[in-house]
């Protein structure tokens, strides 16, 4: 199950995108969208982490999730406010990390 689906489950309102590029379009179409959650391994032209660069740059105020198996990359790389959830994750995870600290509202 991916994140979308996990988080539509949940409650929310969500967008899927396959790849980076899309991913950008999406943003770009839905100002309303206050939570990426990208996996560093996304395919495309850009990654996932340039994806989370490209929003803390543009859309400040957007909260970022990065799934990312423990070695892909360093701390260092995330844009600042990032979260990190290291996969394999528990479908469980992603609903807490979402839900803490009032990252969104319910739709």
């Amino acid at each position: 199950m991916v994140a979308s689906d996990i988080l539509r489950e949940s409650g929310y309102d969500t967008f899927h995108a396959c790849d980076a590029k899309d991913a950008a379009a999406l943003l770009d179409q839905h100002p309303e969208i206050e939570l990426v959650v990208t996996d560093a391994e996304l395919s495309g032209p850009a990654h996932g982490l340039e994806l989370a660069r490209q929003v803390s740059r543009e859309r400040p105020n957007v909260q970022l999730v990065v799934t990312a198996a423990d070695h892909e990359f360093a701390q260092s790389e995330l844009p600042p406010g990032a979260r990190v959830l290291r996969k394999p994750y528990a479908s469980g995870e992603l609903r807490t990390l979402v839900a803490a600290k009032s990252l969104l509202q319910e739709a």
